[in-house]
């Protein structure tokens, strides 16, 4: 699985699950101040959740909430493990 599913992966899960407000699912293509070029997903329940996964290879995956330190996960089931609890 390369970033690119991984991130439509997580695109899809958030929509099916409603994490929609107030501004919708974003996708997005980023650039950290290294220059390494990464994939995110940032998703949302008003009032409750906002949420930022950060996908830069199949090995390393963040996910930054407004509830949780930022997590680490080398395997994107191990990312859709911890998202399934929010």
């Amino acid at each position: 699985m390369n970033s690119s599913e991984i991130q439509n992966s997580i695109f899809e899960w958030a929509c099916n699950r409603g994490f929609t407000a107030p501004y919708g699912v974003l996708m997005g293509e980023h650039t950290n101040k290294n220059g390494k070029k990464y994939k995110s997903v940032t998703f949302g329940r008003a009032r409750t959740l906002d949420a930022t996964v950060s996908i830069y290879n199949r090995n390393f995956i963040t996910v930054r909430t407004n509830r949780h330190d930022t997590k680490v996960f080398k395997t994107p089931s191990e990312a859709m493990e911890f998202l399934e609890t929010l």
